[in-house]
């Protein structure tokens, strides 16, 4: 009888070790099988708002994360600014967003630019369905309303120079006799955001003529808020007019300092469902 209760409790051991082997095996299995599952997903179209179109492409998931490229297609004469983490993705009824950005992105007017946006939180990504709002969306134009701030006067009295949400710092100055190098650092601190344009400053000498900066052709400088840029300004000046190293000269900015306001484009929620075809491949 003794022997027969120890052969019946090792028969039972046995047992339950390979029951336990069975069940982590399967488990693991299914795991792996989880991990290595992708969903695709048909794209949409979003339609047009005051002249901007968006769409997305390559959406899909896994069981951590889903993400999909935005498409972004600026038909107008405004620039955008574009927050990606208030973008919206909806699974099984909670709300969720992308990783937290410091900026806005920039797209230029009639420019087209695709983003990946992505959601990483913890819930189970593997859905036949779910909505996504494409937010975060401002309009600005590229004029905006003018800032006047004082001339910076060379040679310099001061490297500084603040007025309202812009500030002024010089870094380096090169004078020669026919020729002037500036190199500035811009700050904005407003709330709006800031279109520079210091291909339209000149150079004022003490007779009252004014000399263009001739880097004409470089593009503008857009500044959000809390955000610095550096440029170049050069002026030159035949030696027979005046010797610039050691004249009096005023940088005036004219047209140089903008300040836009932002206008909110707002897009509907979209369904975006799982495209079997894809799947099957």
């Amino acid at each position: 009888m003794f022997l027969y209760n120890n052969l019946k409790k090792k028969s039972m051991k046995k047992i339950i070790s390979i029951l336990v082997v069975v069940i982590f095996t399967t488990n693991y299995s299914f795991s792996q099988k989880k991990e290595k599952q992708v969903n695709f997903y048909h794209n949409v179209k979003f339609g047009e708002q005051h002249g901007v179109f968006l769409e997305t492409n390559n959406v899909v998931s896994k069981f951590n994360y889903a993400k999909l490229s935005l498409i972004v297609n600026n038909k107008t004469d405004n620039f955008l600014l574009f927050y990606k983490d208030k973008c919206k993705f909806i699974f099984n009824k909670n709300s969720y967003f992308p990783k937290t950005s410091k900026k806005g992105k920039i797209i230029k007017p009639n420019r087209q630019r695709s983003f990946t946006i992505k959601s990483a939180k913890e819930t189970n990504y593997l859905v036949d369905y779910f909505s996504f709002t494409p937010d975060g969306f401002y309009t600005f134009s590229s004029k905006g309303k003018n800032v006047k701030i004082e001339s910076f006067h060379l040679p310099a009295e001061k490297n500084i120079i603040e007025k309202g949400p812009f500030k002024i710092n010089m870094l380096k100055l090169k004078k020669a006799t026919q020729e002037t190098v500036v190199k500035f650092e811009f700050t904005y601190t407003g709330n709006k955001i800031a279109v520079l344009n210091p291909a339209n400053c000149v150079l004022r000498t003490s007779d009252g003529k004014e000399w263009a900066n001739i880097r004409s052709k470089d593009k503008l400088i857009i500044l959000q808020k809390n955000e610095s840029k550096r440029f170049t300004v050069i002026f030159q000046i035949p030696a027979k007019q005046t010797d610039m190293q050691f004249a009096e000269m005023d940088i005036v900015w004219k047209n140089t300092f903008n300040e836009s306001d932002l206008k909110k484009i707002s897009f509907n929620a979209q369904t975006i469902e799982i495209d079997p075809v894809k799947l099957k491949k």
